[in-house]
């Protein structure tokens, strides 16, 4: 790495640190709960280990704080605590050398640009029967709709359930539910109707899903929402694709959403067995362990993800044609047909996946070139 390049990943990654620290939301309340812990390590230890992990990965170890290391609870031994990658250090350094994100970000990230997409490859997904572009509303076809068009769409749907998603949203955020009820969907916590007027009404580009029956296995784990596996797969120096990393989201509280951004569950998934990769699920932030889902009960030492070979052919095989990206963050749905893609994420989230596998350094130790 040169003396430029060298200072400018500095500089840009105290910047990011403090901008993060401040005024990301997450990133916030994780500081805050360390600040109001009272089970604490001492303030020495606590410092020598920051200072280690900095050291080994050459940026500020905010994963210190992400995962609560600083906790007395936390039994994580250094060497342990070294394969949490670094958010700076994932996106900066080790994403790049896979791909350009601001090439495919708004590719992959706008929801309807990916329904084409995934049209065009003829790769399973769930059916999407509008979609909102500006002051227009198209049907799957793409053909426009008016108002009677677009309630003879609604009628036609079996669904019980529609899902309005943003077409560029992350995490969860401001997806909208709309239930059937006496023939017409109303906009969950409402009394709004879907109809024409309402999708016209909204602010920004949209797409509406129909929901999607999920496999009875799954659905015993939590049944309120989709749980959909986040799998991710990487191309090899070969130019070939591996899953490297896979694990079950889940909602919680009710939730209609598994998001772990929006409070959900995850756990790790054994690649060889597709059984639980441990016994307990965590959350995407902090040290708390489930070892039964807290709404259902349902004991996650019996988690076994059905037909998981399979699902593995299956995705290796689709993730072989997407040559678009290199390194994919799958969100797929389990059905008793087989897999659902829900959409694929560039720039996806590493915390949830570390929180559940206990890090990814190994991951990515050919990526490790870059001395910070």
């Amino acid at each position: 790495m040169s003396l430029l390049v060298f200072f400018k990943h500095k500089l840009v990654e105290k910047i990011r640190c403090l901008y993060l620290i401040n005024f990301n939301f997450r990133y916030k309340s994780n500081m805050q709960r360390y600040k109001e812990s009272i089970n604490k390590k001492s303030k020495i230890l606590i410092k020598s280990e920051l200072k280690e992990l900095k050291n080994y990965w050459g940026c500020y170890p905010l994963q210190y704080f992400n995962h609560d290391f600083y906790s007395k609870n936390c039994m994580l031994s250094m060497e342990e605590m070294k394969n949490f990658i670094p958010s700076y250090y994932f996106y900066r350094v080790i994403f790049p050398q896979y791909d350009d994100s601001k090439a495919v970000l708004n590719i992959v990230e706008d929801k309807i640009v990916m329904d084409v997409l995934f049209d065009g490859m003829n790769f399973p997904t769930a059916n999407v029967i509008a979609k909102k572009k500006t002051r227009y509303i198209f049907n799957s076809k793409g053909i426009a709709l008016n108002n009677d068009s677009f309630e003879e769409l609604l009628s036609s749907s079996h669904s019980a359930k529609l899902f309005i998603k943003p077409a560029n949203g992350r995490g969860g955020s401001g997806i909208l539910i709309a239930k059937k009820q006496d023939d017409v969907y109303k906009i969950k916590g409402s009394d709004l109707e879907l109809n024409f007027d309402y999708v016209s009404r909204l602010k920004g580009d949209f797409v509406i899903e129909e929901a999607i029956s999920q496999h009875l296995d799954i659905e015993a784990v939590y049944a309120h929402s989709v749980n959909t596996l986040r799998v991710i797969t990487k191309r090899n120096t070969q130019g070939q694709v591996e899953i490297i990393a896979t694990t079950l989201r889940m909602g919680s509280k009710g939730s209609e959403i598994d998001n772990t951004s929006a409070g959900g569950l995850v756990i790790g998934i054994d690649l060889l067995t597709g059984h639980a990769f441990r016994d307990y699920a965590t959350q995407e932030y902090g040290l708390e362990r489930f070892y039964e889902h807290p709404d259902s009960g349902f004991k996650f030492k019996n988690l076994k993800i059905p037909n998981w070979l399979n699902i593995q052919n299956e995705i290796l095989e689709l993730a072989n044609e997407n040559i678009i990206l290199n390194l994919t963050g799958w969100d797929i749905a389990v059905t008793n047909d087989g897999i659902v893609v829900i959409e694929i994420n560039t720039l996806f989230g590493i915390d949830g996946l570390q929180s559940a596998l206990g890090g990814l350094e190994k991951k990515f130790s050919e990526n490790r070139t870059v001395k910070m």
